[in-house]
């Protein structure tokens, strides 16, 4: 289910996007018109998830808000670049909820690594008696979780950048790929730092 779910992001997110805008620029649109149609692509699918599911979906709500803010921004006479740095505003809002998430009793990292547990058909009370009891235990997530953090941030740092200095019909495939590479860089990272000789036990055992 996990996996039909991630297929479905990458299409509807990433995919469907970029297919529509280029397709859209071979015909002559405007790349203003042709971004928003693009947004208008996750937007739906964001509104699907949310009625679908019949309650809130923060990261649906937050999809949902910014490709309202962007077409509100182009009727407001916003510039192209305004609205391809506008996939930052992601990334960089995923890096709060992350980093406010360190300190909290939950952290992201572990509470998604929990859930994978469980999915697994392991059972999670074990990890929970670790985090209880071993400082050390909870030092690997919250690293781990700050980590992503900085990631994100980073991500956002350089869509805002690819998107003032990149030629226009270029930036929405730069993003694209560099999402895909940033997200690997991640998901390697946190393999390797969760496999380290001083925490693979702790955490694997």
């Amino acid at each position: 289910m996990r996996r039909r779910e991630l297929a479905a992001t990458v299409l509807g997110d990433v995919v469907a996007p970029l297919v529509l805008f280029y397709g859209l620029r071979a015909g002559g649109v405007a790349p203003g018109p042709a971004l928003l149609a693009g947004a208008a692509v996750p937007a739906g699918r964001a509104l699907w998830v949310l009625l679908r599911h019949r309650r809130v979906k923060w990261f649906a709500v937050l999809v949902l808000v910014l490709c309202v803010a962007s077409a509100a921004t182009a009727l407001v006479g916003g510039d192209d670049r305004v609205l391809l740095a506008r996939e930052a505003l992601v990334t960089a809002a995923l890096g709060v909820v992350l980093l406010a998430s360190v300190p909290s009793a939950r952290p992201v990292l572990f509470t998604i690594g929990r859930l994978t547990l469980t999915e697994t058909g392991h059972s999670p009370d074990e990890w929970d008696l670790r985090w209880a009891r071993s400082a050390r235990f909870r030092g690997i997530w919250r690293w781990l979780t700050a980590g992503w953090a900085a990631g994100l941030f980073l991500d956002a740092a350089l869509r805002v950048v690819v998107a003032h200095t990149l030629p226009i019909d270029m930036v929405p495939a730069v993003h694209a790929v560099q999402w895909c590479v940033v997200l690997a860089v991640l998901l390697v990272a946190g393999q390797v730092w969760l496999r380290l000789p001083r925490h693979r036990e702790l955490v694997f055992s």
